[in-house]
């Protein structure tokens, strides 16, 4: 359901989550831009008299999930009716990304789209027939990492002296140079065979049976300790690509770009730091990557997910098997909201959150309860004491997750009904 951008809406008597006002209630929206968030008291004097107030009667209102959709055939895309306010699409298919991008945005979300295709020359490629600031390599394409390594450089140094951010893509898990699981360069024939981020992916469920002869125990010591020590070799080369590219180019010209690498999921700390030193944001599937070491390295997160209630991939990283996994909820929401918003070149400061000024793109959840989580055996990112003034969300330990009941994009209600008076 869409409806017209109204001039001015106020919803009251919920939970708005607001780095502006943690203890929020009610949300002021004045055509696309969030107005002003508070109390029900204030919000009444706000609007005025000709203003009937929206009863949001105890739901949560937070800013709307961006989805993450490798363009597979005819893989079924994120709807806004889940929740999301935008997807995040990757293709090496110009034809294929331009249907996608147009049934994004004909559903009423944006549509962040990011072209695979290797760039080699600065006079070959036209930044301004992309239908993104971003450019992405398809790490699939090469079986030997001393190849990939240099490819990936070449692109960076390329990417980085149009103006353009290169997104290096990593393949899902299993998939390798040999497989179908390949971008390549051929834009006719070259899909991903499948879209790994959706569904049991997402929420990291799809991981094999344990050896019934192995304690539960010892799988996640031996899980962690083989973690920590090593990581995907194929990271090794595009890190390597990186070094030398930033050494070509200069740090400062480098950094600026914010270049990614996404589907990253096992790592070393070694890694970890160096990511943190090369200022790469990562993006990472819930569950499968080591969100405890990258957050402590101070790297950029991005999570992955087009499941069709996005509150599966923040409890698959709050509850992720191996504690190296896991991070807080709060964290993993910034991840799959501001985060997302934040690693995409021209976005704009207060996208991806509920404050003065930003746009009004949020999600209205029926929660049974809110609060703030914590993961087990990752030290303490945000306290939990009331008086820390932490803003809280849906807690994620009830008996069902957290339910849809409308989505507003930019101002415009495309899913669900207004909260009544």
């Amino acid at each position: 359901m869409k409806s017209e951008q109204q001039a001015v809406r106020v919803w009251i008597n919920g939970s708005v989550y607001s780095p502006a006002d943690p203890f929020a209630t009610a949300i002021l929206l004045d055509g696309a831009t969030v107005a002003w968030v508070g109390s029900d008291d204030a919000a009444r004097a706000m609007a005025g008299a000709d203003v009937t107030p929206g009863d949001l009667r105890a739901a949560v209102v937070t800013p709307a999930f961006v989805a993450h959709h490798r363009v597979v055939g005819s893989g079924q895309l994120p709807r806004v009716e889940h929740g999301y306010g935008a997807v995040e699409l990757v293709s090496s298919d110009p034809d294929a990304l331009d249907a996608a991008t147009r049934e994004v945005r004909a559903d009423g979300l944006h549509a962040l789209p990011i072209l695979v295709r290797r760039a080699r020359d600065t006079d070959e490629l036209d930044p301004s027939a992309l239908p993104s600031p971003a450019l992405g390599l398809d790490a699939a394409a090469f079986g030997d990492p001393a190849a990939l390594a240099d490819a990936a450089r070449e692109h960076l140094v390329v990417c980085t002296r149009v103006g353009l951010q290169a997104v290096l893509v990593l393949p899902p898990s299993g998939d390798g140079a040999s497989k179908s699981g390949s971008f390549g360069d051929d834009p006719s024939g070259s899909r991903l065979s499948g879209n790994e981020l959706s569904g049991s992916d997402a929420s990291g469920n799809d991981r094999p049976e344990d050896d019934p002869d192995k304690t539960a125990g010892e799988d996640e010591a031996s899980t962690e300790d083989a973690s920590s020590s090593s990581g995907d070799p194929r990271v090794d080369a595009l890190l390597d690509a990186a070094d030398a590219a930033a050494e070509e180019l200069g740090g400062r010209a480098f950094h600026a770009r914010g270049h990614r690498i996404v589907g990253v999921e096992q790592l070393s700390e070694a890694q970890c730091e160096r990511l943190a030193d090369l200022a790469i944001t990562v993006s990472c599937v819930p569950g499968r990557a080591p969100l405890r070491d990258l957050s402590r390295a101070g790297v950029p997160v991005t999570l992955m997910t087009d499941d069709p209630n996005p509150w599966t991939a923040v409890k698959a990283a709050l509850e992720a098997p191996d504690e190296h996994l896991r991070t807080s909820a709060r964290a993993a929401f910034l991840a799959l909201t501001r985060g997302v918003w934040r690693a995409h070149r021209g976005g704009t400061p207060l996208a991806g959150q509920l404050a003065p000024g930003a746009e009004a793109t949020l999600a209205v959840w029926d929660a049974e309860s809110v609060m703030v989580q914590q993961a087990q055996g990752t030290g303490a990112s945000w306290s939990t004491d009331p008086r820390a003034r932490t803003p809280v969300l849906p807690a994620l330990d009830d008996s069902r997750l957290p339910r849809c009941e409308a989505t507003v994009v930019a101002g415009t209600l495309v899913s669900g009904a207004e909260p009544r008076p």
